[in-house]
Parts: structure tokens; sequence; C-alpha cells
């Protein structure tokens, strides 16, 4: 870039403080994505899907549990069906599917940065995951365990 009178450097044209497309304003512009583009984007679909599937499979299992272990009171209680160890199980399914959700949605991250693709969407539904099995788990444990 040619200095101009006065030691000040000249800006090409089109190039304000505004403009993602000046590569003096941002030099990573390039890596930068347009909104408009986004909602076009396979990786972002692709993201938002597997969220809400791994959403979805976390909720079936919790409702299927919820409702194993609402019949486990009274007379009628199966002690195989609902001992210990199987309680435990229906506690720990739900929060260890969006777990594994989570880690996959992070490790398609890693790969998504590595080759330049739209790695944020899949880091956004990792976080999503790992928060919702946390909120899970803090929130069911003590009832499904009778504590």
């Amino acid at each position: 870039m040619p200095a101009a009178q006065g030691g000040h450097q000249t800006r090409l044209p089109g190039c304000f403080a505004g403009n993602v497309d000046c590569p003096h304003v941002y030099p990573g512009a390039a890596m930068l994505q347009s909104p408009s583009r986004a909602p076009h984007d396979p990786n972002l679909r692709a993201a938002a899907r597997f969220t809400a599937l791994c959403a979805v499979m976390g909720v079936g299992f919790f409702v299927v549990a919820a409702v194993w272990v609402g019949t486990c009171g009274g007379s009628t209680a199966d002690t195989v069906a609902c001992g210990a160890p199987q309680r435990t199980l229906l506690a720990l399914g739900a929060p260890v599917i969006l777990l594994i959700g989570g880690i996959r949605a992070f490790l398609n991250t890693y790969r998504e940065w590595r080759t330049g693709g739209t790695w944020w969407a899949w880091q956004g539904a990792g976080w999503f995951l790992m928060v919702t099995m946390l909120a899970l788990l803090t929130t069911t444990l003590p009832g499904f365990l009778g504590a």
C-alpha cells in the first residue's frame, strides 16, 4: 500500500470500518462467512439435525425411564425390574445419550475447523447437548434413585 503525504497510508476504494471484504480492515475476512449464506450451509443443517436427533433420543429415553420408575411403587413392584442397578441405569441413560452426542459434536467441530468449514455450528451443538446433559443429570438423578 503506497504511503500518501504526511506518512498516512491510503485505503483501497471501498475499504471502510464496516466492510468485511477489505483485507486491510479485517485481515481474516476470508474466514468470515456472510450471514446470508449461513441458512443454506449444509454443515449448519447437519449440526441442527444431529442436535435435534440427540435431544429427541435423550428426552425419549427419559420419558420411558420416568414411566418405568413410576410403576416401581407399591406392593406390585417387581424387584427384578425395579432394583437399585436398574434404577441407576435408567437414571443415567438419557444423560449418557446426550454426553455421547456432545462429544461427537465437538469432534465434528474440530474436523470442520481443520478443513475450514462451518465449525461454529457444531460447537454450538456440542455446548447445547452438554448443558442439557448436565441439567438433566442434576435434576433427575436424585428422583430416580429415590433420594
